[in-house]
């Protein structure tokens, strides 16, 4: 093989990525190969879109030219990371060989949303809310008793920021098993969110009574002390929870979190750093970071996290803000506080 001939293929086994943030979704645009060689340059950038707390995500795949198993792993998984955070994503615009593999071949789209166009897609995230809620009314029209139906009604409305309404619809889920796990922490969460943490707090105890182990009964049960400001029972919850489950980065990044809020600054360093060791693109965590090293006068560190920040946020103000900072802690030119208002 020549080189033009080795260029040429090298050219093409690359993988481009741009990411665009829109009202409804973010749309992360590929072009080139979806293969073993490159997912790892795809998968980064929906960890950096699900680091700024957006996850309803379009990939438009009009530029890819080939698709491996790799590949397909790739946008299963990572369906099923913005389902995990109340989200979802659609494909839009694939390519003829996209398209043959996904639609012809594996009837990917037989739970996989795809569309035509980018503003299709968009369009759905914009309808889906009202759609899905729609949805379960009809189903709860026919089958008043089925207590999924009503929990799944409030999760939507949760997720649209309707609390009154979400706590409504989950306590029927409640009223019709009393012991439904999921509709407890569902319930549990609403009512944080309407500072009711005591009754949250309840909820959660009695899912933990039913299942001991369960992850998000013992995680959010933690949120509520330390959102009560019990800060030295929220510390001990979360160091417990991370014995059952290490590899969760959120945990280390709320004990972190904690351990600041209390000015224990090395600890909440360890704990931060052992984030971004499992989610090197966790945006609170360089954050957070970020915040104390300005604090210490620590340039080099400093520095270091407001790099990162820059390169994970979609939020065009938040990089011209930190780029201006980077510029003052380059010339060790420190604010007195930055970021605490945002990340407490």
């Amino acid at each position: 093989m020549g080189v033009s001939e080795k260029n040429q293929k090298s050219s093409q086994s690359k993988l481009e990525v741009k990411t665009i943030a829109k009202n409804e979704a973010v749309v992360i645009s590929l072009s080139g190969e979806l293969s073993v060689f490159n997912t790892p340059q795809a998968y980064d950038a929906v960890s950096k879109v699900i680091s700024n707390h957006k996850y309803n995500i379009i990939v438009d795949m009009s530029g890819v030219s080939y698709i491996d198993s790799f590949g397909i792993g790739f946008i299963v998984s990572s369906l099923k990371e913005t389902i995990r955070f109340g989200g979802d994503l659609k494909l839009s615009a694939l390519s003829p060989f996209c398209e043959r593999i996904i639609k012809k071949i594996l009837n990917l789209d037989t739970f996989i949303s795809v569309f035509e166009t980018v503003e299709e897609a968009s369009a759905d995230f914009k309808s889906n809310a009202a759609s899905a809620a729609y949805r379960w009314q009809q189903v709860l029209s026919r089958q008043p008793e089925y207590p999924d139906a009503y929990l799944n009604l409030s999760r939507i409305f949760l997720r649209n920021g309707l609390l009154v309404e979400a706590l409504a619809e989950v306590k029927k889920a409640l009223e019709i098993n009393a012991n439904y796990i999921e509709a407890l922490n569902v319930c549990g969460q609403i009512l944080l969110k309407m500072g009711e943490n005591e009754e949250a707090i309840i909820k959660f105890k009695k899912t933990l009574d039913a299942k001991p182990d369960d992850l998000e009964a013992l995680t959010w049960l933690a949120i509520c002390y330390d959102d009560s400001n019990m800060l030295d029972e929220a510390i001990a919850r979360y160091r417990n929870v991370i014995e059952i489950y290490p590899k969760y980065a959120d945990l280390h990044y709320r004990l972190g979190m904690s351990y600041l809020k209390k000015q224990n600054h090395e600890q909440a360093i360890d704990s931060l750093n052992r984030a971004i060791e499992i989610n090197p693109n966790y945006l609170d965590v360089h954050r957070a970071l970020s915040t104390i090293y300005i604090k210490r006068r620590e340039k080099d560190l400093a520095i270091k996290h407001l790099q990162a920040i820059c390169s994970i946020s979609l939020d065009a103000k938040e990089v011209s803000e930190t780029r201006e900072l980077l510029n003052r802690v380059t010339r060790e030119n420190f604010p007195n506080s930055y970021f605490l208002e945002k990340i407490l």
